[in-house]
Formats: C-alpha cells, sequence, structure tokens
C-alpha cells in the first residue's frame, strides 16, 4: 500500500506541475493576446476571445483533474493514519504526547 501512495504522490506532483505549466502558458498566451487585441477589427476580436476560451477551458479541466486526485490522495492518507492508529494506539498517544510536549515548550519560551 505504500508502494502504492509513493505512485500516487508522484502521479499528483506530475499533475500539479503540468497544471502550474498550463496556468504560466495559460498567462503567457492571455497576454499576447491582449496585445494582438488592441489593434484587432472586430473578427480577429472574435477570433481572439474564441482562443481564450478554450484555453481557460482546459486549464479548468485540468485543474478540476488535480482537485480529484489531491483530494483522493488525501483521503488515503487518512485511512491509512486511522489505520496506524487503531493497530497502535498507544504508540500514536506518545507522539502525540511528545508533541505536545515540544509545541508547549517552543511556546512558552515566546
Amino acid at each position: 500500500m505504500n508502494t502504492e501512495l509513493n505512485a500516487e504522490h508522484g502521479a499528483v506532483a506530475d499533475m500539479r506541475a503540468q497544471v502550474v505549466q498550463d496556468l504560466k502558458g495559460l498567462v503567457a498566451d492571455t497576454e499576447s493576446l491582449l496585445k494582438e487585441v488592441l489593434n484587432a477589427s472586430s473578427e480577429e476580436f472574435t477570433a481572439v476571445r474564441a482562443r481564450i476560451d478554450d484555453r481557460l477551458g482546459e486549464a479548468s479541466v485540468r485543474l478540476d483533474k488535480a482537485r480529484v486526485a489531491a483530494g483522493r490522495r488525501m483521503g488515503e492518507a487518512a485511512e491509512c493514519t486511522h489505520e496506524y492508529v487503531v493497530q497502535n494506539p498507544w504508540k500514536a498517544l506518545g507522539v502525540a504526547a511528545v508533541a505536545g510536549l515540544i509545541i508547549g515548550t517552543m511556546l512558552r519560551s515566546r
């Protein structure tokens, strides 16, 4: 199951990188199209607007896919955490106590 999570994490990271790249491309395309619009006729403006709408649609679809994949990954991580806590309650309690002590010490020193 751990290798499945690693593979899923890699897929989410790849998807996130693709979405970021798409958004950067969309911004660059929009900037260049806006420059074209300044000197365009009404027919050219309509064509430019259609291209921008297409690019926005593509970016929206990829963002939605990334959101779904990230949600799935979070659900799987929560499930794994729940299973670990159910199987190892004393270890989980110990880790929580140590984390509480560390956070308390850090807050006290402020």
